[in-house]
């Protein structure tokens, strides 16, 4: 199909422009001190204009942006896009229609195009780098496993299947650090969008079938890494459906200039190799704060009822504490060092200085014995412990041969 140039301008800088909004600030993000002196004052500029679009375009009264609930689809990034289109599609249309900037779609494009497959590739690499370390698909916890199947969100669900097994999430970290790595370079590009189509594809169904909320963002990773193929999807149809001959052709822009290779070397450079060293080493120093050693880990039950004492339940693991009735509330506190003695501190959000303390003795039998000073109330019992080894979760394991199905 044959667009008018005015409206094939149109279409280019409506998208580029929409890409160029969508991602910002990267890679601005990644670069010292341009938050502080940039980027937060742009943001807040995009935020506004987005709280006009919805309170004014929509006339949504109430309309505000609830700040840090950690889920992407809230209704400020769903009012995001149509005001980011709207916007999109006003400057590439003042542009389709001025002379000097007519003509200048097809390079803009190109462009985003490039600052497309570098944001997708990064943040690929950085959800797949995620996969080999603690934090984002934890392996079967005490608190997990004691939640009942009927009592977890399908996002919990989704998060206990994928934290299982350590195989499943190696294969699923490499796959995204394949196709990111290979949107990181011009000459790897083409196939790095066809792999991270594929893998943001299943990203996108996992999220819409389990209620994740980043179903936005991550349709944005996938429409992206479709828009970076799909000026090559003529030739590479040709080639595996049609088996004819074809070439994907030089993968523009490119430089012929000595001053231009340089500057566009220094920046290749940072881009594809200082931010994956950057973003690697920040997942890694977060590896400290999720796996302290705890050698008092385990699930202690009390059968003796204490109406000072609002739980029956104890759950010690690395550096959690979780505090439980049957049918009731559950509190957790984070422990803040583990000494000699069975003595674990435990962080006072009310005051650092004074942190809470549990004690642990080991007394006849299989018996513990729990001491929990939290402010200046104690509470004790005896009760059992129970090791992470013995739920049938953990127990079962993986076997070659099975002569009948273990389904329970």
């Amino acid at each position: 199909m044959k667009f008018s140039p005015k409206v094939k301008a149109l279409l280019l800088f409506s998208t580029g422009i929409y890409i160029l909004l969508y991602a910002f600030p990267f890679p601005l993000n990644h670069i010292p001190f341009t938050y502080e002196l940039f980027s937060n004052y742009a943001m807040a500029l995009q935020e506004t204009y987005i709280l006009f679009f919805g309170q004014a375009i929509l006339g949504m009264e109430s309309f505000e942006k609830i700040q840090l609930t950690g889920s992407g689809d809230t209704t400020f990034d769903y009012v995001r896009i149509p005001s980011l289109l709207a916007l999109s599609f006003f400057v590439g249309l003042v542009l389709s229609l001025l002379k000097y900037t007519q003509s200048k779609g097809s390079g803009f494009y190109a462009w985003m195009l490039v600052y497309s497959r570098y944001f997708v590739g990064l943040t690929l690499l950085s959800y797949g780098v995620a996969k080999f370390l603690e934090g984002q698909f934890p392996g079967p916890s005490f608190y997990s496993m004691e939640t009942k199947v009927g009592d977890i969100s399908p996002m919990g669900l989704a998060w206990r299947f994928f934290g299982y097994s350590d195989t499943y999430k190696i294969f699923m970290g490499l796959s995204e650090i394949a196709a990111g790595l290979l949107l990181l370079f011009r000459r790897t590009s083409i196939l790095g969008a066809l792999v991270s189509t594929a893998v943001c594809l299943n990203i996108v169904l996992v999220n819409f079938s389990f209620d994740v909320p980043v179903k936005l963002f991550s349709s944005h990773l996938l429409f992206f890494s479709v828009l970076i193929f799909l000026p090559k999807v003529k030739p590479i149809f040709d080639f595996f459906i049609l088996h004819r001959e074809s070439s994907l052709g030089k993968i523009k822009p490119h430089f012929t200039q000595k001053k231009a290779k340089i500057i566009r070397l220094v920046v290749v450079i940072y881009l594809a190799v200082l931010i994956p060293i950057s973003m690697v080493n920040s997942h890694f120093q977060s590896q400290k704060f999720r796996t302290m050693k705890n050698e008092w880990e385990g699930l202690y039950t009390f059968s003796e009822i204490d109406p000072d004492r609002p739980w029956n339940k104890l759950i010690l693991e690395k550096n959690l504490l979780v505090l439980q009735s049957e049918n009731g509330p559950r509190e957790f506190l984070n422990i803040q060092e583990i000494k000699a003695g069975g003595i674990v501190m435990i962080k006072n959000l009310k005051d650092d200085q004074k942190p809470h303390e549990l004690k642990i003795e080991k007394s006849e039998g299989d018996q513990y014995e729990i001491q929990l000073r939290i402010d200046d109330k104690k509470l004790t019992g005896i009760g059992t412990r129970k090791i992470k080894s013995s739920y049938e979760l953990v127990k079962r394991g993986f076997h070659w041969i099975n002569e009948y199905p273990y389904n329970r």
